[in-house]
């Protein structure tokens, strides 16, 4: 039987024409789980509804990004106005099926939201569904890479698979209130969860910021001595100048572009 993985697109994008793999790869989520596809299938696809399961190595242009349903009023997808109608999701569905005739010869992954699980699972019958981590985009991105690291180093497929969907204990440390700034001038007094829910940034970004684990999540910073060197990108992406982007608080895990590097074989040269 065909083993065959599946991924979501990123909203995240670059701003070129390029094969699908390297389209995403401004997002660490996409690129943990492609990393881990690459490492784990032989045969994997990007979901999309332009294109229903789409091969890493279809050449395409930078698209707008439409999803299934809002996936919680403080995900970063939760202003998106992008939201599939029923017949769009049947359309993307009857792509998908016209696909792969042969389906009862597929054993299908689906490393998906549960709404799109939902969906393939009338059209495969032999289906296993990998839930994404609770949180934020950054723990499910670590979540793949270490799943690709123990698999790396010998542990076989079934351990790696039940390391991947194991939930993940909750550790937060309390936060106080405190002021945020931004890139456009704005200003904010209050924690993590408060500015999540006002400006629809994803929580577990803002509170490595207001933690000191992180020092920028979209053109945010607690520090208002860094303003000066944020820099935006024509794509809508922040960064700190180099020589500004560091911390030197350890207590939760950096790195994560670095580690993914490593990882992915297409990206190593």
């Amino acid at each position: 039987m065909r083993k065959i993985g599946v991924i979501l697109c990123s909203k995240s994008k670059q701003d070129y024409a390029c094969e699908a793999w390297q389209m995403y790869q401004t997002s660490t989520l996409f690129s943990s789980q492609q990393a881990f596809m690459d490492a784990v299938y032989n045969e994997w696809y990007i979901n999309t509804s332009k294109y229903g399961f789409m091969e890493p190595e279809k050449s395409i242009e930078p698209y707008d990004s439409w999803y299934i349903k809002k996936t919680s009023k403080t995900s970063q997808l939760s202003n998106n106005p992008n939201i599939l109608t029923d017949k769009m999701v049947n359309d993307w569905l009857d792509k998908v099926d016209k696909q792969f005739p042969n389906k009862s010869e597929i054993e299908l992954h689906c490393h998906l939201s549960m709404d799109y699980y939902n969906k393939l699972s009338s059209i495969f019958p032999n289906i296993r569904w990998f839930k994404p981590q609770v949180g934020s985009y950054a723990n499910t991105a670590w979540k793949y890479v270490d799943a690709h690291k123990l698999l790396a180093n010998g542990e076989s497929l079934e351990k790696v698979f039940k390391f991947l969907v194991a939930p993940t204990p909750k550790k937060r440390e309390p936060e106080g209130k405190k002021w945020f700034y931004h890139y456009d001038g704005r200003k904010h007094f209050g924690n993590a969860y408060d500015m999540s829910k006002k400006y629809n940034i994803d929580n577990g970004n803002i509170y490595s910021v207001s933690m000191g684990t992180t020092l920028i999540s979209e053109g945010w910073v607690s520090d208002k001595d860094l303003l000066p060197y944020i820099k935006k990108f024509p794509n809508g992406r922040f960064r700190l100048n180099k020589g500004h982007n560091k911390t030197t608080n350890k207590r939760n895990r950096q790195g994560l572009r670095e580690e993914i590097l490593k990882l992915n074989e297409r990206l190593i040269f």
